[in-house]
């Protein structure tokens, strides 16, 4: 039997507060798709859904074709139609890509949308908790930590012994420094050495007192140090 026009407002009205608690987590972040575009994903899911469930109670079909009806074509459709819009939201910059989770984000709201239109409103709302426990609280103990890591480019000439990679990441070890991508020169005629490498530090403090120990080392005379892009 067909819902009452309350039931359906409830219905989308579920779909535009959970699905915008999400859309407004991703303008907070400024992504590109942010609180209106996953509103309007939320709403237009939820209405497909309800056509989908609803639209043969408005036709003048006989009772006996009811059981032909497929109420799931329409809404199966969305989970692929979803995948353009969220396609867009990923950008691509030389080896870096971003608005993985802003599509997946979309994918995620039209699947709140859909179970707000077909009445399960209890399973909407335990994914979008859930969701929100993902993109807030897995954040601050994932991501954040990740992003105070510095990473460094750094070049030093030496003169007189030749310092290996080993002994290089053995003598920057005490500092938190982990030392990758080695490369290095050797002139013999002059007894001077070129050795350019990656540093990762745990955070911003760190740089210092590397600095300090890189100064250290015999036979120093230049060093040069780049923040990595």
């Amino acid at each position: 039997m067909p819902i009452s026009e309350i039931e359906l407002l409830i219905r989308l009205g579920t779909a535009v507060v959970l699905g915008g608690a999400i859309g407004y987590e991703r303008e907070l972040r400024e992504q590109p798709a942010g609180l209106r575009t996953h509103l309007l994903v939320a709403i237009a899911s939820s209405s497909f859904a309800l056509v989908s469930y609803q639209s043969v109670y408005y036709q003048h079909y006989e009772a006996a074709l009811f059981g032909h009806y497929d109420p799931g074509r329409i809404a199966s459709n969305i989970v692929v139609g979803i995948g353009f819009l969220g396609g867009g939201a990923i950008l691509h910059a030389g080896a870096t890509v971003k608005g993985l989770t802003t599509a997946a984000s979309l994918w995620l709201v039209a699947a709140i949308g859909l179970a707000s239109g077909a009445g399960m409103l209890f399973l909407a709302t335990a994914v979008t908790v859930l969701s929100l426990v993902a993109l807030i609280v897995l954040l601050k103990l994932i991501e954040e930590p990740r992003k105070r890591i510095l990473r460094l480019r750094v070049q030093i000439e030496m003169e007189g012994e030749f310092i290996s990679r080993a002994s290089l990441v053995e003598f920057l070890a005490p500092v938190g420094a982990a030392v990758t991508g080695v490369d290095y020169r050797r002139n013999l005629a002059d007894n001077r050495s070129n050795l350019s490498f990656d540093v990762r530090l745990p955070d911003e403090g760190h740089e210092e007192p590397m600095m300090k120990r890189l100064e250290e080392l015999s036979g120093l005379r230049k060093v040069k140090v780049e923040r990595s892009k």
